[in-house]
């Protein structure tokens, strides 16, 4: 079944920080930014650019989402429901599986570290 791309408007938000990942998104067209919670406000720490993925982290490793995103311009976006991963990932040898989970856990593990 094909999944039809999003469209997002400047300053609206894809995720927020803390919510549970269901599926992440091939950013299409535009730009977002990814926020990161300090005390009571929202700081910008990265940008999201045409062609790359957004919200994989938590959707890999089943974690709350580690940052919000959200639109600074209007954009289209793709989304990869974990069902259509999980189709194909189960057919994957088992090898491969564990050096999934493997660089899952260092790359948080090594992103929880640089962000304290």
């Amino acid at each position: 079944m094909a999944k039809k791309t999003i469209l997002l408007e400047a300053g609206t938000f894809l995720m927020r920080e803390g919510e549970e990942s269901s599926t992440m998104y091939l950013l299409i067209k535009g730009q977002l930014e990814v926020l990161k919670r300090k005390g009571d406000t929202e700081k910008p720490i990265g940008k999201i650019n045409e062609g790359d993925l957004v919200g994989e982290m938590s959707f890999l490793d089943n974690s709350p989402r580690s940052a919000s995103v959200r639109a600074s311009e209007n954009s289209e976006i793709f989304p990869i429901p974990r069902e259509s991963f999980d189709e194909t990932f189960l057919e994957l040898p088992d090898w491969y599986k564990t050096l999934h989970r493997t660089i899952v856990d260092r790359l948080r593990k090594t992103t929880s570290r640089i962000k304290q």
